[in-house]
């Protein structure tokens, strides 16, 4: 599984804690403090083993994950001006019946602003339904789920 996005790695943690005993998770965290955070927790979690915190900008980390791959599931949460890159990536590189989670999908009620940051985003939700089946759950700001057809 590969995560956009670590922050403190409170979400790598609990999608660690899901995975099954030979399960893996590539988090890419732009920001080497946030990264040293969320290594430092993932660790306290016992989570050292299952979870690679890998630092950088998710649109140069990620084809270096690609010889990993395919892969069940992508998780985005990350900077919003880079979710359409995200996507595609992400459909390339997902198995067949592989889920695309997106969160912010509703970008904090800027969705239909004319500005990079929403037209990428609107960018990701065009491009989704091209190889994924999707829905939006309406969580407060919205999660995009994508099942690869």
């Amino acid at each position: 599984m590969v995560e956009v996005g670590t922050l403190a790695g409170y979400s790598a943690i609990r999608i660690a804690r899901a995975l099954p005993a030979d399960g893996k998770l590539f988090t890419i965290e732009l920001d080497p403090r946030h990264a040293e955070v969320a290594r430092n927790a993932i660790a306290v979690a016992g989570q050292s083993a299952t979870v690679e915190v890998l630092v950088g900008a998710g649109v140069d980390v990620l084809p270096t994950l690609e010889k990993h791959g395919p892969f069940d599931a992508v998780f985005i949460d990350a900077d919003k001006r880079s979710y359409d890159a995200y996507g595609r990536w992400a459909a390339k590189n997902l198995r067949t019946g592989g889920l695309l989670l997106g969160d912010n999908a509703y970008l904090f009620g800027k969705l239909l602003d004319q500005d990079p940051e929403a037209e990428a985003m609107r960018r990701f939700h065009e491009e989704a339904v091209k190889a994924f089946d999707t829905t939006c759950i309406p969580t407060p700001d919205g999660l995009l789920l994508g099942i690869k057809r």
